[in-house]
């Protein structure tokens, strides 16, 4: 644990506010939209139902590889909330360092196109040696 006094503390939890909280709404609009996708793969109208033709990509993505695609997403997306949320209260700096990281994976990231640059802004404030310091585990 370490033991810095409260101005500095303050100030880098203030700095972790922001990624945090981004962090935390993209997990959520990915979990809405992975549990969107499970449902329309488990009622056959999938991106397979979707498709014109009978081969290809999203035919390979429907149904139940598609549906374990989206738990994995969604999996993803409570992983990376949970992180957030360690890291706005500066509690667990692997936790959330995991969380920025799987943020910014295009394929497994919970919103791919939010992931790469909040994840980005993360890891940034992270590395910051004030921030890392304030941090209890």
């Amino acid at each position: 644990m370490n033991f810095e006094p409260d101005g500095n503390r303050a100030a880098a939890m203030d700095q972790l506010k922001g990624p945090a909280i981004s962090l935390m709404v993209t997990a959520c609009i990915g979990a809405a939209f992975q549990v969107l996708g499970l449902l329309m793969n488990l009622m056959g109208a999938g991106m397979g139902a979707m498709a014109r033709s009978g081969r290809g990509m999203p035919n390979m993505l429907s149904g139940g590889i598609g549906a374990v695609f989206n738990v994995i997403g969604l999996i993803m997306a409570v992983v990376v909330f949970m992180g957030a949320s360690k890291m706005k209260s500066a509690e667990s700096f692997g936790f959330a360092m995991a969380a920025a990281i799987i943020a910014m994976i295009p394929c497994v990231s919970p919103c791919c196109l939010l992931g790469l640059p909040l994840g980005i802004w993360a890891l940034v404030i992270l590395m910051k040696p004030e921030v890392k310091s304030a941090f209890t585990s």
